[in-house]
């Protein structure tokens, strides 16, 4: 019986951790955690091409910095960053959800195009 208390108990335990944990994500964006996640696909996308929309990027983008990085915009589903490699003088757009998965990579010059103005 005592088993069958403590387990319970653990039970009760972990699963209010778990909710409590979720619920705090929902509304909330760790900005430092959508920088990462930008400046880790960067330097993913210098081995292979990821099929983001500016293909496999030069070895530069392994240097580039958090630091680097800034929050341009942020909408309900989706935080746009600004990158800006000094090496080779390229700027790229990350599109990551609030989630933390980048969904674009774009060139500014191609945004710009595609958009029909700056940020």
């Amino acid at each position: 019986m005592k088993v069958l208390i403590k387990l319970a108990a653990i039970t009760i335990i972990v699963f209010t951790t778990s909710v409590m944990a979720h619920s705090e994500g929902h509304g909330k964006v760790e900005k430092s955690k959508i920088i990462q996640a930008a400046q880790t696909s960067a330097k993913a996308l210098t081995f292979k091409d990821k099929g983001m929309s500016v293909g496999k990027l030069d070895s530069s983008w392994n240097k580039v910095t958090k630091d680097n990085f800034t929050v341009v915009e942020e909408t309900r589903g989706a935080v746009l960053l600004k990158a800006t490699n000094a090496q080779n003088n390229q700027t790229l757009l990350f599109i990551v959800s609030k989630a933390g998965k980048v969904m674009d990579v774009k060139d500014e010059k191609m945004f710009k195009n595609e958009h029909g103005h700056s940020h």
